[in-house]
């Protein structure tokens, strides 16, 4: 009994001396975070579901606004959070090799996930970079909107059928249900090439969706252990996609691949571009003729994206990025509508002024709404430009060193510089800058004057990233763009939105997701506009 009394006080030294060495890593060398709960980290609150990710990111972007970077730890694994746009540029642009990596997240060596764009690694990624990246650009988004505009179309059809059929006059909507619905059968459509209908039924594409790219609690927990011990990850099998979404998503992609070389069916969707890009026959070349941005978010191809490569891909690198793009449309896209409709709801006077410029555009071009539409509505962009910097689909990027790497002095007191090791991850907190005074006054408040051609040169680069930065930028921003602003025309035309009895605010971030969702859901009311 004596001897196991020993051994457990000797086992708990070690730990004690153990947790000491790894949470005074950055006090060594100056570098200021705040205090750690031994074995969580600075992720108490999350874990515990008492903060969301995002206000737990920004509380330690706000806690030293004198430091160009500080430490972070998630569970024992230290991280560093970069706070000086500077760095920021340094990181992802003039050093870009440094950090060319997302963290392995995604484990499992049969994922779909491990396959993607974002997860691929070192010139795996390039070549998959080069090979997609011909197919996002405006030309190929010009095709894929009347597919948009039909589903739109659809969900129209819905809304004004509930109203109609209301006694008064009006609907009450869980807005953020609204929007994942339009974004499925959107990516439906545009990617798989499928015409579905989940306004009026819960499909299978809809609740496949729905599982997969919902981030439960658990899955949040999965997330953050995958990423801080992928060694552990990768050996007990974890992966985010079930088996059976897996089969689902591969029938799919390979039975309408297989029809349309069969029958030599061509529809412009992602399908045949990547299709397409099997086959080499994606190029550059439509890039230099009119390649004009969707908006002031847009992020422009880097010359990664723009080289060539003879890499041969398999069915199921090409079923990976299919469901990537699942997944990005179903819950980031979403996201951004059901906010950017929130702030319309709450801001009438914004909603006024941007219905009138929608009711311009459709008397100018007699009712028809197009890829040219998009480009010619400056105050609609500036709507949501400024969804985009409240309201980012993403808490932050991250990226990992791939070797040692000079950070500089933390803070212009330090006496000595800072060397982040090879494999340290980084953050870049996308909520902390977009939500900085320094870079916007006032900066809760919904303000798209922020975004009009006397403004917005004054926003400095590298403090706005709702698509990230750098080579490994998103891919379909040009996609999302255009299917938010479709959304926000074809509603806006013809229905008023506003707050109801269930409206959340002040706004507060749903804590027990992983998703940015609103406390309470984003209920909205709809009514017909006279």
């Amino acid at each position: 009994m004596i001897i196991l009394l020993i051994w457990v006080v000797v086992l708990i030294a070690v730990l004690v001396l153990y947790l000491r060495q790894i949470y005074s890593s950055f006090s060594r060398y100056g570098v200021k975070h705040l205090r750690p709960v031994p074995l969580l980290g600075n992720i108490t609150g999350v874990l515990f579901r008492r903060v969301h990710l995002a206000d737990n990111a920004t509380e330690l972007y706000n806690s030293f606004p004198e430091e160009k970077f500080v430490g972070r730890f998630e569970f024992t694994t230290e991280m560093v959070m970069i706070r000086d746009i500077e760095l920021v540029k340094k990181i992802c642009i003039k050093d870009f090799e440094y950090f060319l990596d997302h963290r392995s997240i995604f484990s499992a060596s049969d994922s779909f996930f491990a396959r993607n764009l974002f997860s691929l690694q070192g010139q795996e990624w390039k070549d998959m970079r080069s090979t997609l990246s011909p197919a996002f650009t405006s030309s190929k988004m010009r095709l894929m909107v009347p597919f948009m505009v039909e589903v739109g179309d659809q969900m129209m059809s819905s809304l004004q059928k509930k109203i109609k059929e209301s006694k008064s006059g009006y609907i009450d909507i869980e807005c953020k249900d609204l929007t994942t619905r339009y974004a499925n059968d959107v990516i439906a459509s545009c990617a798989f090439g499928l015409k579905v209908d989940s306004q009026n039924e819960d499909n299978e594409f809809y609740l496949m969706g729905k599982a997969t790219a919902t981030f439960s609690f658990r899955q949040t927990l999965m997330f953050l252990f995958i990423g801080s011990a992928p060694k552990i990850a990768k050996l007990l099998k974890l992966d985010f996609l079930s088996e059976a979404s897996k089969q689902f998503f591969k029938k799919i992609l390979l039975d309408t691949m297989a029809n349309r070389e069969m029958n030599n069916i061509i529809r412009p969707d992602m399908i045949h571009l990547l299709m397409e890009a099997k086959k080499g026959k994606l190029t550059h070349e439509d890039t230099k003729s009119g390649d004009e941005a969707a908006g002031f978010a847009t992020v422009e191809e880097s010359a990664v994206g723009q080289s060539k490569n003879n890499r041969v891909w398999s069915d199921d690198d090409l079923i990976a990025q299919a469901v990537l793009f699942f997944i990005a449309g179903f819950e980031g896209i979403s996201s951004s509508m059901s906010f950017m409709l929130y702030e319309l709801a709450l801001n009438p006077d914004i909603q006024e002024r941007l219905v009138q410029e929608i009711k311009e555009t459709d008397a100018k071009n007699g009712g028809k709404f197009n890829f040219d539409s998009i480009g010619n509505m400056v105050y609609l962009d500036m709507v949501v430009s400024e969804v985009l910097r409240l309201w980012p689909a993403g808490v932050a990027l991250d990226r990992v060193c791939d070797k040692d790497y000079n950070l500089g002095k933390p803070n212009d007191k330090a006496e000595k510089d800072y060397i982040i090791r090879k494999g340290t991850p980084i953050m870049i907190p996308i909520f902390g800058f977009h939500r900085d005074p320094q870079y916007y006054p006032n900066p809760t408040k919904f303000d798209p004057e922020r975004f009009s051609e006397e403004n917005k040169h004054k926003i400095p680069m590298f403090a706005y990233m709702p698509f990230g930065v750098g080579p490994r930028n998103c891919i379909g921003s040009r996609f999302a763009l255009c299917e938010i602003k479709v959304l926000a025309y074809q509603i806006l035309l013809h229905l008023e939105v506003s707050p109801c009895e269930k409206t959340t605010i002040p706004a507060k971030l749903c804590k027990n997701n992983f998703n940015i969702r609103l406390e309470g859901g984003h209920w909205l009311r709809f009514r017909a506009r006279n």
